[in-house]
């Protein structure tokens, strides 16, 4: 039996990687995917700043959950769903079932949110709404 030549053997590695790399699903919210923390609400109406400790926005695919816990677990993360839908410079929030009085603890004031994104990258978020800015780290 005859052994396979060189460029058989390349092109079967080629197509081996090829196929490996198209098995992994990319995000499809592009630096908008992902979980951010929420590290300061400075909210418009009065200038207060607060620094929200252990609260989170998860976003993965079409869904985002807000979620809230304490230092070591004491509180575990409770989250809140929301669909969302973002385009070039703007994030439009809407709660799935929570009611606007839950929301302050996460930066909004209503369980409609519409957010202009200022600062978008790989470590960073700033989200600016009617009610508040919001700062967010990369988590």
């Amino acid at each position: 039996m005859k052994k396979p030549g060189k460029h058989t053997v390349a092109a079967l590695l080629c197509m081996a990687a090829g196929v490996a790399a198209s098995c992994g699903k990319m995000p499809m919210n592009g630096l908008l995917d992902g979980r951010w923390q929420l590290m300061a609400v400075e909210r418009h109406a009065d200038g207060v700043i607060e620094y929200p400790a252990y609260t989170y926005y998860d976003i993965y695919l079409h869904l985002m959950e807000l979620k809230r816990g304490s230092a070591e677990g004491a509180v575990p993360l409770m989250g809140k769903p929301a669909r969302f839908r973002q385009t070039a410079d703007s994030l439009h929030v809407r709660m799935i079932g929570a009611k606007a009085k839950e929301m302050p603890p996460f930066g909004m004031n209503d369980t409609i949110q519409h957010f202009a994104i200022e600062e978008l990258d790989d470590e960073a978020m700033k989200l600016n709404s009617d009610y508040a800015r919001l700062t967010f780290r990369k988590f």
